[in-house]
């Protein structure tokens, strides 16, 4: 078993694809960033190329947020669109109830119409500077963060979309501001509009996704849209776990907005965040961001996700553990690594129609390529219908931290994926016992006194028979029994 790392340099990236039910927004740049900072930390010669490194995330981190910057002014100018003629309409019967006539009126509000016209014009100025200085303003904020972060936890996304919405407020006041002026010069009181209160206050609602080709067909909505190279898919965000990051996002801009004592140009355009060296008691962001070196990387966990279902967790089961022979680990508290085996349901769930998806993961991203599938029981009459009784693993994977004591392990369960054909009734399986009809595998018992110390491979002992597919579900709890012969899977 070979422990050093994967092969290649994408693995372990994180791509997030395209669903039509949620705005991913948040997500995408999170996972962005998360690619970003790993490849600084673990390959070598990144640190050298940083300024290319820095370009090719900005490149597509700008390409993300051009919708939310669209989205953005687009609510302004609608916001906008829809104030003036009412502020118009109240002010014409004020003038009415003073005596004044429909000539003079017409006079009054004259002004108004250039005024009104420079004023979309700006709002479409803003939005050519604000995306011809997008990258340059993620450029900053990114090189900022570079000296300080080692690991892109989400809320160093929070602060880093926290200092670009802040200049982003900032720039389309410094254009849109001082037209408003001569509008509400004509219509005094009848037009009040707070620009920097209705940015920092109403994006969050003009975030959620608008498809222009709906015809109220009903959404497919995809189990998960995360996706990490040589691990499988991932639980992602959900659409309520991204309202929450703008909401602190937004928050923090709203305290960055308010700051005294900004101090230097980047502050003055961007806000105090932590992650850019802004003392805790001082940054915008709220609460402290953990995003310096991961020291413990504990062991690796699953994750149980879609399937129409809700509730099921477990945990991992390690096997094949051996030392940790990466002599560049960054992480050196990890002694030992090994795969994953199975998962001990503590559980099971309710709900489930489809099958769920199943992730495993650890701290210090250091394992790979362990992929699973649950089970679910899907009989109407039995008392678990619904639920995850079992977990197998269809790849265990190498490399995941394992800092535990290893003890045998058992299988207390086979699944026959494929029942195969042309087998004998004295084939046999080592640690089973088969039952054989009409050359299939139609069921199989577990034999008392084999432990295991990783995942056994199942393979039937057969001169004619083909195709079967026996998948364990093992355990770590002790059978009722003594150990005869402990199966060395690794050699």
């Amino acid at each position: 078993m070979s422990c050093a790392r994967a092969e290649s340099l994408t693995s372990g990236n994180i791509i997030i694809s395209a669903d039509p039910c949620k705005d991913n927004t948040f997500a995408r740049i999170e996972a962005y960033l998360t690619n970003f900072f790993d490849r600084l930390s673990k390959i070598q010669g990144a640190v050298d190329n940083l300024q290319n490194e820095i370009r090719s995330v900005v490149k597509v981190i700008g390409d993300t947020i051009t919708g939310f910057v669209n989205k953005i002014l687009g609510s302004l100018n609608d916001k906008i669109a829809e104030l003036i003629p009412k502020a118009m309409q109240a002010f014409e019967n004020f003038l009415i109830g003073t005596g004044r006539t429909i000539p003079e009126i017409i006079a009054i509000e004259a002004p108004l119409i250039p005024a009104v016209k420079k004023l979309f014009d700006g709002i479409f100025c803003a939005a050519t500077k604000v995306m011809k200085g997008a990258k340059d303003a993620l450029t900053d904020l990114i090189t900022g963060a570079v000296k300080n972060v080692l690991n892109a936890s989400a809320c160093v996304v929070e602060n880093i979309i926290g200092g670009f919405t802040n200049n982003l407020i900032n720039t389309i006041d410094s254009i849109v501001g001082p037209l408003l002026g001569p509008i509400t010069g004509i219509l005094g009181t009848f037009f009040k509009f707070d620009l920097k209160n209705f940015l920092v206050t109403g994006i969050n609602a003009v975030r959620k996704i608008q498809n222009l080709f709906e015809c109220d067909e009903e959404k497919i909505c995809p189990a998960s849209t995360k996706y990490k190279i040589d691990q499988g898919p991932l639980k992602d965000m959900s659409e309520e776990d991204q309202d929450s990051a703008f909401n602190k996002v937004f928050s923090g801009v709203a305290l960055s907005q308010g700051a005294k004592n900004l101090q230097s140009d980047f502050e003055k355009k961007y806000g105090k965040w932590s992650v850019f060296g802004a003392p805790l008691g001082e940054a915008s962001d709220l609460g402290p961001c953990n995003f310096g070196n991961v020291t413990e990387c504990g062991l690796p966990t699953a994750t149980i996700f879609g399937g129409d279902g809700f509730g099921a967790a477990g945990n991992v089961i390690l096997g094949k553990i051996i030392e940790n022979v990466d002599t560049e680990d960054a992480v050196g508290s990890v002694k030992k690594v090994g795969s994953i085996v199975g998962v001990d349901i503590t559980n099971p769930g309710q709900g489930y129609t489809d099958t769920p998806l199943i992730s495993f993961q650890d701290g210090c991203n250091k394992g790979y390529g362990a992929y699973g599938r649950c089970i679910v029981d899907r009989n109407p009459s039995s008392p678990t219908y619904g639920q995850i009784t079992g977990v197998t693993i269809i790849s265990e994977g190498e490399n995941y931290p394992a800092d535990i004591d290893e003890l045998p392990l058992y299988i207390k369960g086979v699944v026959i994926e494929d029942p195969g054909s042309n087998y004998e009734e004295d084939d046999t399986v080592e640690g089973l016992d088969l039952t054989i009809r009409d050359g299939r595998v139609v069921a199989a018992t577990i034999k008392p006194g084999f432990g295991y110390n990783g995942l056994p491979d199942l393979n039937i002992n057969s001169d004619t028979g083909f195709g079967a597919v026996l998948r364990p579900i093992m355990t770590v709890a002790t059978p009722q029994t003594e150990i005869v012969q402990v199966i060395d899977c690794i050699s």
